[in-house]
Order: structure tokens, then sequence, then C-alpha cells
């Protein structure tokens, strides 16, 4: 953790426009992280296949391999901004109608399942959709409150979104705005050791810091390998391969340990630097295939829709969820189906008019002197 952010508050970056490109790869990687957060909620159901596999119960540690990767996404693009008001409103508009839109639909699933069970009565719920609905909800304003379970990290990437936005206005030098967010995400490393002891679990009052250290640590990972030459792919190979069995080990190991859920934004860094730096490696190959670029592409609605589409299916289910193995995996397997299905019109629907919305609404507000790259951060 220390070296990453050694790498961001020492180094002068040199500043290069265009020198972005895209990785498939790491388009597929999104998608698997949000296909693991899916069968860790889905293993939380008793009975089921899913259930009895208990590295899954630890999954939700896969969401830091978002934050890491949207800082490296996010670096990458903007982190070459022009440090005017007129870039930071263009970067926050493309930002908010990326997240905002289909948060809003899950949350009116959210609210649907809540009526269902008579939710909505209790004191404070409406002062809750308005902090969901303002994506404040996973800021530590109140101790719970997130409608729809997962949005919580919505929520804290929109506050690294803001930061980085001040960031490149308050930072006359381009040079300097990765520092800047190194050393704030030290600051957040250092208030998880102080006050979480050193773990990523806890409750929302340290959700944001956990976002803002891993984001930095993506935004590392950008600017040390940026002007690095390919590897071989054999070694590509080899440390993705190592990382990649490490997240695993981590999940066995972080139920006895839990200050070993810190090495889960190193894991990443390492393995988005060796996808980023492989020149085609049969694990790129393989990354890059139709169906892993579906799951990249759609990682957003799977990630989103998942909880209440499954709430949804179980207050449709005669009975609720099954008692019965085989009626329990003939459930799984079901609302699987159903979730890629609904995630395939949710992104075509939603996702992609939304973001073109949101590129229009930019132009339209900073003109075209200040034009904006597209890029399109990790969920």
């Amino acid at each position: 953790m220390l070296i990453c952010f050694v790498a961001l508050t020492s180094m002068s970056v040199a500043i290069q426009s265009g020198s972005r490109r895209f990785h498939k790869n790491l388009e597929a990687l999104r998608g698997i992280a949000a296909v693991l957060v899916v069968l860790h909620h889905l293993s939380l159901n008793p009975g089921s296949i899913l259930a009895s596999i208990s590295l899954l119960q630890n999954g939700w540690l896969f969401v830091d391999l978002f934050f890491v990767l949207s800082g490296y996404v996010i670096a990458s693009v903007h982190a070459e901004a022009d440090a005017t008001p007129d870039a930071a409103k263009g970067f926050l508009i493309r930002r908010f109608f990326r997240l905002w839109p289909l948060h809003f639909v899950t949350l009116i699933a959210a609210l649907a399942v809540d009526i269902h069970a008579g939710k909505t009565e209790q004191a404070g719920y409406s002062l809750m959709v308005g902090l969901n609905l303002a994506l404040v909800h996973a800021w530590g304003l109140t101790s719970g409150g997130v409608l729809n379970g997962p949005s919580w990290s919505i929520s804290t990437e929109w506050a690294a979104y803001l930061i980085f936005a001040w960031i490149c206005l308050a930072t006359p030098s381009r040079s300097r705005r990765l520092q800047l967010l190194g050393a704030l995400g030290m600051l957040s490393f250092v208030s998880l050791v102080a006050w979480r002891d050193a773990s990523l679990e806890g409750d929302l009052m340290f959700r944001v810091p956990r976002c803002i250290m891993s984001f930095a640590v993506g935004a590392a990972v950008w600017s040390w390998a940026r002007h690095r030459r390919a590897i071989s792919t054999t070694l590509a190979s080899i440390i993705q391969l190592a990382c990649g069995a490490g997240m695993i080990g981590l999940l066995a190991l972080m139920t006895y340990a839990p200050q070993m859920t810190l090495l889960m934004p190193i894991l990443s860094a390492v393995i988005i630097a060796a996808m980023v730096l492989d020149p085609g490696s049969v694990a790129r190959r393989i990354l890059e295939h139709p169906l892993p670029q579906w799951f990249g592409q759609c990682s957003y609605s799977l990630y989103l829709v998942h909880m209440p589409l499954f709430r949804l299916l179980l207050i449709a289910t005669p009975g609720g969820w099954p008692t019965r193995t085989v009626a329990a995996n003939l459930w799984i397997v079901t609302a699987l189906c159903v979730l890629f299905g609904v995630s395939s019109l949710t992104n075509r629907l939603v996702e992609k008019p939304c973001r073109e919305l949101g590129r229009r609404i930019a132009r339209r507000s900073i003109g075209e002197r200040h034009p904006m790259r597209v890029v399109e951060p990790a969920a």
C-alpha cells in the first residue's frame, strides 16, 4: 500500500495528451468482478450449491477491485484535463449521467420491495430516500439507509469524482494532481488503520475513505504504467494467475485475519498493471472474447440491478426462498438468466442513452472549446 502512494507523491508526472488506449481485458475484468459480487449475494441464501462454497461468503471484497480499476481509468483520461471550471463541470456532468439514471431505476425497484414489505413506515425512511436520490447515502451521514445494497459503492464513487474534480481545479500544476490524490489516499489508509483496525469491513462511516484509498491506488498504477514497455506474455500470464490465486486465497484467510483485506487493493493494482502491459497472452485473448466483453459492458447493470431484482423474484416465488436443495439451485439458475436478460435491457435502454445524454448536455454546457474525451469507468 505504501509503495503505491509513494509512487504518486514522489514522481513528477509527464503530461502527454492522447496517451490513453482502451484495454478490452480490463473491461472483462470489471465484468468478472460484478459477477462475483452477484454470486456472493446469492451464496448468502442457505441450501444452494453456492452456499456450500465458503469463499463466496467474502466475495464482497471484489468491490475494492472496482475502486482501483475506476481510479486507473479516470486518471488515464482526466488527469490531463485543463484546470478550468468548464473541464471539471463537463467531467461531473458525464459522471453523473453515468451513475445516477440506473441508480434511480434500481432505487424505484428497491422502493417497490420495501413498500411490499411495509418498511416505508419506519422512522426516517423519507430522509433515507432523499439521501439515496442525492447519491450521498454512503457518506456516513447516517448509520444505515442504503435502500439498494450494492449502491453504497456508487455513492462513494460519486464522492471520489467530486474530490478528483476539486483536485483538478485546486491544483494549477497538472503534475501535482496525482500527488494530492495520493496524499488523500494515504490519509484514508491511516484512518482505516486507526479506526477500523486496518480492515475494509465495517459500517458506512468509513466507506468513502475505503473508496478514496483504492481509487488513489488505481491512479498510481496508471502513473507508473503509462510509459512502461509491454512485458512478455509469459510474465503477464504468471502475474495474472498469481494475483487471481492470491485473491482466492485472501477470501479464505480474511475470515481469520480481517486486516488482510487491505491486500485486495494491492492485488488489484498488480493484476491491472499486468493486464495493461500484457502484449497478448492467452489470458488477454480469452478476456477479449465476446462473452467476457458482454459481462464487462453490462457490469454496471449486473451490479446495480441484481439485488432489487432478486428480491422481487423472491416475492413472486410461492413460499419465498426454496428449502430444498434442488429447488434452490433451480431458483438461482432462473434468477441469473433473468438477471442477464434484464441487465442487457437496462444497459441498452438506460445506460447507453443516458451516457449519450450526459455527453450532449456537457457539450452544450461547456461549449466546444473544451472537448472532453469519454471514459467508461468501473462501477
